[in-house]
């Protein structure tokens, strides 16, 4: 969706949505026990700042790296690497640079996801992200075919046509799951992006807010994007992207052939 093409009533809930974010990024988010916390410089000359939730026993020879959403920081994405270091995989949560300033670049995200990937040594990797975060773990998997394993996008949000650009250089299966239509994922613009992707699956979630796909989350993200969904709605919603979602992963980083034909066969019904 370009910006010429947004009516003025949306484009104007866009501009507040940014605000939100805004004020979200003020809140700290706690961040999890027994991760190890490193530093690396950025693409956007700052210190890149990340944790790896290490897996014990490790059952899967590969990483994950998680990547947040716009004005936020890897905090809010601990529950997705505590819970998939409890599967065997290890993985990481970053501090973007460029998501953490006013004017994120998506690119330089994944260029960062990347360089963590390097730094660590890791020879096999999943890409995750929420919301921008999922255009910057797109970016990344374009930039890093040959040992991407898999990609798993939270409700993501495109940036000025990027994710188009970098779907088609994507080779991993992709896993994207996804809100109803609503100002904080902008309306789904994503998803023309899925459609020119040679291996992706589109789950929706119809109870979820777009709040929902952060782990933990915040009372001020749901004001914030308007969520209207009951505590049973949002309960329900997140334990299917969680569950779905680390299956999805698990799957991806699996050896064994049937893994993602199997995960795709347990989806079930919306």
């Amino acid at each position: 969706m370009s910006e010429t093409s947004v009516p003025p009533i949306r484009r104007c809930l866009v501009v507040a949505a940014v605000a939100a974010a805004a004020a979200l990024a003020a809140l700290p988010a706690a961040a999890g026990p027994g991760a190890v916390e490193a530093t690396m410089p950025s693409t956007r000359d700052c210190t890149l700042r990340y944790r790896l939730h290490a897996a014990t026993p490790a059952a899967a020879q590969v990483v994950a790296i998680i990547a947040h959403g716009y004005l936020r920081d890897g905090s809010y994405m601990t529950g997705w690497a505590e819970a998939l270091a409890r599967a065997g995989i290890p993985a990481v949560t970053v501090d973007l640079c460029a998501s953490m300033q006013a004017d994120g670049r998506p690119a330089d995200d994944g260029a960062d996801l990347v360089a963590v990937r390097r730094s660590l040594g890791a020879s096999q990797v999943l890409y995750v992200g929420v919301s921008a975060g999922g255009l910057a773990a797109l970016v990344a998997a374009s930039q890093d075919p040959a040992v991407t394993r898999g990609v798993l996008l939270l409700d993501p949000v495109n940036a000025g046509g990027q994710a188009r650009s970098a779907a088609g250089k994507v080779r991993a299966p992709v896993a994207a799951l996804v809100a109803r239509s609503q100002v904080c994922n902008a309306w789904r613009n994503f998803d023309p992006a899925l459609e020119t992707l040679a291996d992706a699956t589109t789950v929706r979630i119809p109870d979820a807010s777009h709040c929902d796909f952060e782990w933990p989350g915040d009372r001020l993200c749901r004001v914030l994007c308007v969520a209207t969904n009951s505590r049973a709605e949002r309960d329900r919603a997140q334990a299917r992207i969680r569950g779905l979602g680390v299956s999805f992963l698990a799957a991806a980083a699996s050896d064994r052939p049937q893994a993602l034909a199997d995960w795709r066969g347990d989806i079930g019904p919306d």
